[in-house]
């Protein structure tokens, strides 16, 4: 997760900087202290600072920042469809990569050029906690949607849609879990961040009007913020409390970022747990689950590196020794600043430059192999038919998000299997009907009594064998025929496929006019397309060459 510039990341320059522009009202050089490295310089030079070996290196750090980050984030909207990128959220890795670059640049920047005190702020509070919400934000939604799709796993196999559909019983949705895929995905994307943003937005600003009524921390009269940062972690404490006497307290500007890393380092740490303590699974290298969890563990080694070098039995004893090597640490990364400018690299290189490079490959991939039997729909059915391959299937379709498409076809392979046998009884039940012996209860096991004999020939291919789609939706089939309709077709169902809003209202009308047993037939070809283009290709991707065997 990005880290938040906090603590008194800049509270401490911000006193400095306070007392450049007022240093005479507040009577500072009668004391007799040395101002000569607070006082801003105001002899007209470039505005880029580039005149030593340093500078030119920073130059070249915002030139690389710059390319690092805007060429990935435009390539990659050329993948928004790509399940790779879904799987992520487009949306949150593109606002969570722009907030990432204007964090790490606007701290790189001010390495070449003098900044003011209102842009330390703004920049401190309102840029980071973008990057950082957005990617919090990623790993709570793959946590909880993991646990969604397991449910379904669980609560949705072909046993107990037999069972509750032989019952009686529509599968009801669990309103908990049905609910999380709406939030994560629609409320907390389009409000919720949105909301969070704005709020941290408008409390900024009205916490730099309310506390700065001296007007002590504004957008001009820049200075060399992080020469002021490291001279003071070094400085003399005396010195600095003198400092802190002035008439606006600016360090209270800083407690909406202070407040900010503190409520983040706890949601990094709880995503660390989860990680470390659940069974959340990543089968591809770099996949999600590595993009979160690094995310999360280098954040919070950042932030325990940052609370060290300002700990002042730290600072005292080691930081301002010149000869110790923590005062050399402490000087190159600018008092720990840089190290979160490396902490945002990081993260644009896991969430967006390593799926770029997937999805790149996994063109080529397809490019290559364009004209092999392995990438043909047909062999895809091949693999659909084997009971092993949709379970290896349905492992991916759980990392993906989708497991509801491999249940779908399972349950549609039930569903097939049920009309032939029950096409078989219904035919021979005509003449058992028509005996005036037969009692209510031996009819209804005879009517029924095919599941107990497909309960125990259970398989993830369909029987074809004398399937006719327009034959008609007999009595003894509708109870599976609706539950596998308010399951999977219903927009409002637990494992509700994606599909065309045509195919649902064909299925809708059918179904009240005349039901036949092919009525899932449409809605399967699109689902079994969807398989082909998003879980297909990682199959693909991990076997290639044991799935060659399946051809012969």
């Amino acid at each position: 997760m990005a880290p938040q510039y906090t603590d008194n990341l800049f509270y401490n320059s911000q006193y400095r900087y306070q007392n450049d522009i007022g240093m005479e009202n507040m009577g500072m050089e009668s004391m007799g202290m040395n101002t000569n490295n607070t006082m801003p310089n105001n002899t007209k030079g470039p505005i880029i600072r580039t005149a030593d070996i340093k500078d030119k290196v920073y130059l070249g750090l915002n030139i690389f920042c710059i390319l690092y980050f805007f060429i990935p984030l435009i390539w990659i909207c050329f993948y928004k469809n790509w399940y790779i990128i879904k799987q992520r959220n487009f949306a949150l890795t593109m606002v969570g990569g722009i907030g990432a670059f204007l964090s790490a640049f606007s701290n790189l920047i001010a390495q070449n050029m003098d900044v003011s005190c209102a842009f330390s702020y703004y920049s401190s509070t309102i840029f980071s906690f973008i990057s950082q919400i957005c990617f919090v934000s990623r790993a709570f939604r793959l946590i909880l949607l993991y646990k969604v799709n397991v449910y379904k796993v669980t609560e949705l196999n072909q046993e107990k849609f037999i069972q509750k559909s032989k019952d009686g019983a529509v599968m009801e949705p669990n309103i908990y879990y049905k609910s999380i895929y709406k939030a994560v995905n629609k409320r907390v994307v389009y409000f919720l961040i949105p909301f969070l943003i704005m709020l941290n937005v408008a409390l900024t600003i009205y916490l730099h009007r309310t506390i700065d009524r001296d007007n002590k921390c504004t957008w001009s009269s820049a200075v060399n913020i992080y020469e002021k940062i490291v001279s003071h972690s070094v400085g003399n404490n005396d010195e600095n409390n003198l400092l802190t006497k002035g008439k606006s307290n600016i360090m209270e500007l800083f407690k909406v970022p202070r407040y900010n890393a503190f409520l983040f380092i706890i949601l990094d740490f709880i995503i660390v747990f989860i990680f470390l303590f659940s069974e959340i699974r990543d089968d591809q290298r770099f996949g999600i689950k590595f993009d979160c969890f690094s995310n999360a563990v280098l954040s919070l080694i950042t932030h325990i590196i940052r609370m060290l070098l300002n700990y002042e039995g730290i600072k005292n004893k080691f930081i301002n020794d010149p000869s110790n090597i923590m005062y050399k640490f402490n000087d190159y990364t600018k008092n720990g600043v840089l190290l979160f400018v490396f902490t945002e690299l990081y993260i644009q290189l896991t969430s967006v430059i390593i799926p770029l490079i997937k999805c790149i490959n996994a063109k080529k991939m397809d490019k290559k192999y364009a004209n092999e039997p392995t990438n043909s729909m047909q062999y895809f059915y091949k693999i659909l038919n084997s009971p092993t391959l949709v379970e290896e299937l349905k492992n991916i379709a759980i990392q993906e998000f989708v497991v509801e498409n491999v249940l779908f076809w399972e349950n549609y392979c039930t569903l097939h299997k049920l009309v032939a046998r029950a096409k078989r009884k219904h035919e021979n039940n005509r003449g058992y009907e028509g005996s005036s012996n037969v009692s209510g209860g031996d009819r209804y096991r005879y009517g029924y009594g095919y599941m107990h004999e497909y309960g125990n020939h259970s398989s993830s291919s369909p029987d074809d064998e004398s399937y006719d789609p327009n034959f008609p939706l007999i009595p003894q089939l509708v109870p599976y025929f609706n539950s596998f309709y308010h399951t999977f077709i219903d927009i409002n169902g637990p494992a509700a496929v994606n599909i065309t809003g045509d195919c649902i209202r064909r299925i809708y009308h059918d179904f009240y006019t005349y039901p036949t047993v092919g009525i899932f037939d449409e809605a399967k070809d699109e689902v079994v397309e969807s398989m082909y283009f998003s879980i297909f290709p990682c199959l693909l991707q991990q076997n290639r060459r044991q799935l060659g065997n399946i051809l012969h």
